[in-house]
């Protein structure tokens, strides 16, 4: 009788956790990968890179957006998920997709699928294919947020000193798209020599949000080189004010010079 009372008490248990889980699930409005991927960001956080907002979240509760950002771990996609919802009147889960490099998802079947169940956009790095672009924008126009690091890659030789230059895709993107940008600074983010050691160096890393770049200026119209290249430093400019360091602005003939962005 014991036996059967200890299963049933078992039992119990299971299906309220359950039931909790599909609530939760439910309440958070993503699937339920893009769930338990954020239960295990939490999990990350409190056991290695420990992260605060240094300012009011400029994420929107709804609608789409482009959410920019420097680019120096591999982490950086789980920071920038930090509690984005603190200043939501709803509080929910918004998945932040991001473009990435299409390597990452040939590492492991694991790491294939939490790529998906985050909705990233595969990018081949030669940048010929535009089967992601049109992806992304169809994100945004569904009401989406995306996610892109305009430096193209991790910044290993100056992290803390200055911006590697922007692409120019990322403006034309964001201008066509028509939708806010908003700039994030990521500050002391784990780093390391490999992409897996990364997410296990203990770090206490914090975020500075900006307030949403107005773009109209360069949208309905086509933009020319030099138009993008206006738009890429306005853009690198935003989150190296946010962090106090520099940026590498382009000039209008498509040359990459230094400049100081110091606040």
């Amino acid at each position: 009788m014991n036996g059967f009372f200890i299963v049933g008490i078992l039992c119990g248990v299971l299906l309220l956790t359950l039931t909790v889980v599909v609530w939760r699930v439910k309440l958070s409005q993503v699937s339920w990968q893009a769930w338990v991927c954020y239960q295990v960001a939490v999990i990350h956080r409190l056991i290695f890179s420990r992260c605060v907002q240094n300012n009011k979240c400029t994420i929107p509760e709804f609608g789409p957006a482009v959410i920019v950002a420097n680019h120096t771990s591999p982490v950086d996609p789980v920071l920038l998920w930090t509690k984005h919802f603190a200043s939501f009147q709803q509080p929910h889960l918004r998945v932040i997709g991001y473009m990435m490099a299409r390597e990452y998802y040939e590492f492991s079947c694991v790491i294939r699928w939490f790529c998906r169940a985050m909705e990233s956009i595969p990018v081949a790095r030669n940048g010929q294919d535009v089967q992601p672009v049109r992806q992304a924008l169809l994100r945004l126009r569904e009401g989406r947020l995306l996610g892109l690091f305009p430096e193209g890659r991790l910044n290993v030789t100056s992290p803390d000193r200055q911006l590697l230059a922007g692409d120019t895709g990322v403006a034309w993107l964001a201008v066509k798209a028509g939708v806010p940008v908003i700039p994030v600074f990521i500050h002391r983010a784990p780093r390391s020599d490999s992409i897996f050691k990364a997410f296990f160096v203990r770090a206490r890393s914090s975020l500075t949000y900006g307030t949403p770049l107005d773009l109209s200026a360069w949208q309905g119209r086509h933009c020319t080189p030099e138009d993008l290249a206006e738009v890429t430093d306005l853009i690198m400019r935003s989150i190296a004010e946010l962090g106090s360091i520099g940026y590498t602005a382009i000039s209008a003939q498509g040359t990459s010079a230094s400049k100081s962005a110091q606040s």
